[in-house]
């Protein structure tokens, strides 16, 4: 018989212990990343609430109640019959804020998909093809840059009034140089790529590589950044109607509210808060929304 090596410890039959993964590590195999989980929990509130919040909450948003104007909401010394409070004429807050999201949250997704769609098509050819569509679209996001948000807004304000259409092409002008630059850097990354060349030596048109090959591959940037830019287009959407510069007339949209809010600041904040807790709110869930989308990727599965 071989003697035994008196360094090998004998086996004992049973199997290497396994490390068992923790419930922390399960949870996120099964619904992601606490930072996914609170993001697109904001995203579905969010969305319950501009979509079946009037029908929850069946109160007028523009009914003015003078006799119980600027009533804090229920727990800081107000009643369930306006949880929210009121604002300085009377008009339940809660029903202001739903009626605002149903405007601002839908005007945000809208501007930011034809920003993204613009910005993607034109970055993604001047990075592909080069040449002067390269140097025609450099000139113009340099004059786009040179053209303060605020400023545009204006001009637009002045020359074509207070509208939804207004707000929306104002979003999209000011938005598409973000999309455009990503794209274009990457496209001209990969469009020397082994796996690129490989395509058009076996007799791939430019047409075809650029859809069949290249474009798959600058999906997950543009999705990541489209989620993130979400959250910008409401602040700025935000930011012009508290500005006087955005939708107005008697449409009811957060930053109005918030601007409303301004004359009671000190005598009723919540006037003010509320809206813009709304906004952060929302700003928080894209934000993380993108973030985890960014750390996942494609190869997970999301895309």
């Amino acid at each position: 018989s071989v003697p035994r090596c008196r360094f090998r410890r004998p086996s004992t039959g049973r199997r290497p212990a396994v490390a068992r993964p923790t419930a922390a590590a399960k949870w996120r195999v099964r619904f992601g990343p606490p930072s996914a989980v609170i993001g697109l929990s904001i995203l579905g509130l969010l969305a319950v609430l501009a979509v079946l919040g009037p029908t929850l909450w069946r109160v007028d948003p523009e009914a003015q109640d003078l006799v119980n104007r600027l009533v804090a909401p229920w727990g800081f010394g107000g009643t369930a019959a306006h949880p929210l409070g009121t604002d300085g004429l009377g008009r339940d807050t809660l029903a202001r804020l739903i009626a605002g999201a149903r405007v601002s949250l839908p005007l945000a997704v809208v501007a930011t998909v034809a920003a993204s769609a613009i910005g993607v098509s034109v970055g993604v050819l001047a990075g592909y093809r080069g040449g002067s569509i390269d140097r025609v679209v450099s000139w113009l996001s340099d004059v786009q840059l040179a053209i303060p948000f605020v400023v545009f807004a204006i001009a637009m304000t002045a020359t074509f009034g207070n509208s939804i259409g207004n707000v929306l092409v104002t979003l999209v002008v000011t938005s598409w140089v973000a999309y455009a630059g990503v794209m274009r850097l990457q496209a001209r990354s990969l469009r020397s790529a082994e796996w690129m060349q490989a395509a058009e030596a076996i007799g791939a048109t430019r047409a075809r590589a650029l859809l069949r090959h290249l474009l798959p591959n600058l999906a997950a940037p543009a999705v990541v950044l489209a989620t993130q830019q979400a959250g910008a287009m409401i602040l700025y959407e935000s930011s012009l109607s508290f500005l006087g510069l955005g939708i107005g007339g008697n449409t009811v949209t957060w930053g109005g509210m918030a601007a409303l809010g301004r004359e009671a600041v000190f005598k009723a904040p919540w006037v003010a808060a509320v809206p813009g807790v709304a906004i952060a709110l929302a700003i928080l869930g894209f934000n993380m929304t993108g973030d985890w989308l960014a750390t996942r990727g494609p190869r997970q599965g999301w895309l």
